[in-house]
């Protein structure tokens, strides 16, 4: 019997329809600088194919986790308020080039520098304006060099055999180009192997991201092919009658099976209506009805769960600021704010080393800070907060102050509001 079930399951599988799961791992490159020719330019290659970059861009689209806290990352760094004198701020705003402002160019050199662990930016001078554009990763590959990197050549897609290229020169030379003299600054963190290309921070994570893929990829087969089962009946339809003419016995079961599995197959109960009916005429005395739970080994959550928790430590990243916590999980106001603390400093750093870069290529050495606004929710503690100042007199000054900076407030804060509500 065990044999017949088997071969009746086998027989089943082989009907469903294809859905392809790609399960091919990328290896952790081995940053090992090669020069290779491409569109008669020497350089150095990103990876072992030079297609680094567009391998690691499909490892993100396929990972909901790191492209979660990537872009959150970015949106953090792009939203912070300048601190800056009126002249620098109205060219920031208004005349860094003619496509887009220093928010959208932030954001875009700093989704580089999370993804690939480095970026481009490209000044671009006429007569006495400068302006500055973001130069995607893909894009640009580092001409060879002897000591320090002196060129970079472009090209729109690596990947094409065919395609204009332009060498540009890094800072602090220029190239003329059009007309125009262009210069090229990188914008990258310190590399342990001393690379030409840095590898991104959330490197440890490398498999994780790409099983999280194959996770999503495992589930959308079974959701789109019915592989898993919620019941199996084994019936004995008894003594096989005497056949109609054309009719034998394999498509009398048939016809039996099917009567039988528009009267019985539903979706209640949290099953997901596809019964499998084995016909049989010996060895079942009585019907036997087997239940397959959906909720088994194949949907991976525990796995799901532990990938997610490893790509958020790898990118020094907090899931209350990523979207991956629900409201239960998010942690008390004290906790968020000691994140956002922490979390702040890494986005305070990444904006600095991009405004560095861009001052430099506007040959501006004035000081820029940032005003990072916190993603607490203030508004909403406005009903604790004043519970907390109408018991003032009972708790006393100090510890009015204490309870306000747990809110989210600095201590001037605190103290001026704590004071002002007497």
């Amino acid at each position: 019997m065990q044999k017949k079930i088997q071969k009746q399951q086998s027989k089943l599988k082989s009907q469903q329809s294809s859905f392809t799961v790609s399960n091919s791992i990328e290896q952790i490159p081995l940053q090992k600088d090669k020069v290779v020719r491409k569109n008669g330019y020497k350089v150095v290659s990103r990876g072992d194919d030079n297609l680094l970059p567009y391998k690691i861009s499909d490892i993100i689209k396929g990972s909901v986790t790191l492209a979660s806290v990537i872009s959150s990352k970015a949106e953090y760094v792009k939203y912070g308020e300048l601190n800056c004198s009126e002249d620098l701020k109205n060219k920031l705003e208004n005349d860094l080039n003619k496509y887009y402002n220093w928010y959208e160019l932030s954001e875009r050199v700093s989704l580089d520098i999370l993804s690939y662990g480095y970026a481009f930016i490209e000044r671009v001078q006429k007569g006495k304006e400068n302006f500055i554009y973001h130069l995607p990763n893909q894009q640009v590959c580092i001409s060879e060099y002897e000591i320090i990197p002196e060129n970079v050549v472009i090209k729109k897609d690596w990947r094409e055999i065919k395609g204009d290229t332009t060498e540009v020169a890094l800072y602090p030379e220029f190239t003329n180009v059009d007309g125009e003299k262009r210069q090229v600054i990188m914008i990258a963190d310190y590399d342990i192997d001393n690379s030409t290309y840095a590898l991104p921070k959330w490197i440890g994570a490398y498999y994780d991201a790409q099983v999280e893929s194959l996770i999503g990829q495992y589930n959308a087969n079974q959701f789109e092919n019915g592989i898993t089962l919620s019941s199996m009946l084994l019936f004995d339809f008894g003594d096989i009658p005497v056949l109609e003419d054309g009719e034998d016995e394999k498509s009398y079961f048939n016809k039996q099976k099917r009567k039988l599995e528009n009267q019985i197959k539903g979706t209640s109960e949290g099953r997901s209506g596809k019964s499998l009916i084995v016909p049989v005429n010996s060895g079942v005395e009585k019907p036997e009805y087997v239940v397959y739970p959906m909720e088994k080994e194949g949907s991976f959550q525990k796995l799901q769960e532990t990938i997610e928790n490893n790509i958020v430590r790898a990118n020094n990243w907090f899931r209350s600021l990523s979207g991956l916590s629900t409201a239960g999980t998010l942690g008390n106001t004290q906790q968020l704010k000691n994140e956002w603390s922490l979390a702040e400093r890494m986005i305070r750093n990444l904006q600095d080393k991009i405004m560095n870069a861009v001052l430099l290529a506007l040959d501006n050495k004035e000081e820029v800070t940032f005003n990072n606004q916190t993603p607490l929710d203030l508004v909403g503690d406005i009903s604790v907060m004043k519970d907390i100042l109408l018991n003032k007199s009972a708790i006393g000054i100090n510890a009015t102050i204490e309870l306000l900076k747990v809110m989210g407030l600095d201590e001037e804060q605190a103290k001026k509001i704590a004071n002002d509500s007497e």
